[in-house]
Parts: structure tokens; C-alpha cells; sequence
């Protein structure tokens, strides 16, 4: 276990997604400062079940994930965009006061591989990101890459899923590739299904 600053946020971020932030309440212009003097210039993202980004009173999940910031600008003077990238999912331990911003006691949160049906997940992804640009009038499908290693793989293909944020996290929190491949599946498919009936009803 050990202690990380967080940032809750409206949105979740998988392991081998970039988070683009713009930055500009107190609190956390502070924590990207202080984040920025760490070793792995690390913090912890979750996401917000109840509440607000701004202003605290928020209620948080308890599993996240630790990312690295990428690349951080001051634009103006106390505003910052920065670029993050998911390292690992953690588990939230405990909240310690959010003095001068939110911070916890994480640990590493484990992924069994036991396989699953990857291959076809993908096809399933694949497919609402075709129809989802279709009904958006988009001709050109993008060119997708994934990685070569299967967990690298599965957490990208989660990432770019076009799922809400509460979906999103009930793949983000699967304690094995297979629940993640069936939960990532499941619900893409039923999203598919809306899509191709706004397609077809257009």
C-alpha cells in the first residue's frame, strides 16, 4: 500500500489511455505542482459516482487507476493542460483528507489472465466504432492499432469502447481478463444494437 494524490474526475481512464485535463480549481493546480516534484510524477484517477469535479462533496468509486503524467503546460497563470497516461489499476484502501487536495491509501488491484474471448471482443469494438462514425457521416474509418500483448490489447479496446462512464467502470473493475473480455462484450453489444437502430432510423 502507499499513498498517492487523487483526482477524481466526471470520466475513467484504463491502463494504455492518454487523459487530457485542463486544470484551473486551486486544489489541483497544487497537486499537479507537488506531482510534478514525484519520482514517477504519478497520481490516482477515479471516478466520481455522485457529486461534482468542483468544489468536493463529491461521492467517488473505489476502483481506479494510477497514471503518469505525459505533459504538462502552464497556459495562462494558474491554468494547466496536461496530458496523462493510465499505468495500472488500483484499489482504493482509504481516503485521507482532501487537505489541500483528495488523497488515499492505494494498492496495486489484480488482473488474473485466464484467457477469454479476445478476438472476439475486438470484432464487436470494432463494429460500434464503425457505425458510430457512420451515423456521425464520417466515411473514412480510422486506422486502429492495438498492441501485440493480449492485456494491453484488452485495455485498449476498452478504452476506446464508446460506453458511458458507469459502463466503462464496470470493465475497468473485472478481476479477470475473462470477466473483463465478457463484461466488454455484453456491453458493447447492447450498445450496438442502439446504434444500428439510429442508423437504420435515420
Amino acid at each position: 500500500m502507499f499513498e498517492l494524490p487523487m483526482f477524481p474526475l466526471g470520466t475513467n481512464v484504463f491502463p494504455m489511455e492518454v487523459l487530457p485535463l485542463q486544470i484551473f480549481e486551486p486544489r489541483y493546480v497544487q497537486l499537479i505542482a507537488e506531482v510534478q516534484d514525484r519520482p514517477e510524477k504519478d497520481f490516482g484517477v477515479v471516478l466520481i459516482d455522485r457529486g461534482s469535479e468542483v468544489g468536493g462533496g463529491d461521492v467517488r468509486t473505489m476502483v481506479g487507476t494510477r497514471v503518469v503524467i505525459l505533459e504538462a503546460q502552464e497556459v495562462v497563470e494558474d491554468r494547466w493542460v496536461v496530458a496523462a497516461a493510465g499505468v495500472e489499476r488500483i484499489d482504493v484502501v482509504s481516503w485521507l483528507p482532501d487537505d489541500p487536495f483528495p488523497r488515499a491509501t492505494v494498492q496495486p488491484r489484480p488482473r488474473a489472465d485466464n484467457g477469454g474471448d479476445l478476438e472476439s471482443a475486438e470484432m464487436t469494438v470494432r463494429e460500434s466504432i464503425a457505425v458510430s462514425l457512420e451515423i456521425a457521416g464520417v466515411e473514412q474509418e480510422p486506422s486502429l492499432t492495438f498492441s501485440d500483448d493480449p492485456l494491453e490489447r484488452l485495455d485498449q479496446l476498452s478504452a476506446i469502447s464508446p460506453l458511458s462512464a458507469f459502463d466503462r467502470q464496470q470493465i475497468l473493475e473485472a478481476t479477470t481478463t475473462h470477466d473483463q473480455i465478457d463484461s466488454l462484450r455484453a456491453l458493447v453489444n447492447d450498445k450496438l444494437e442502439l446504434l444500428r437502430a439510429t442508423r437504420d432510423a435515420g
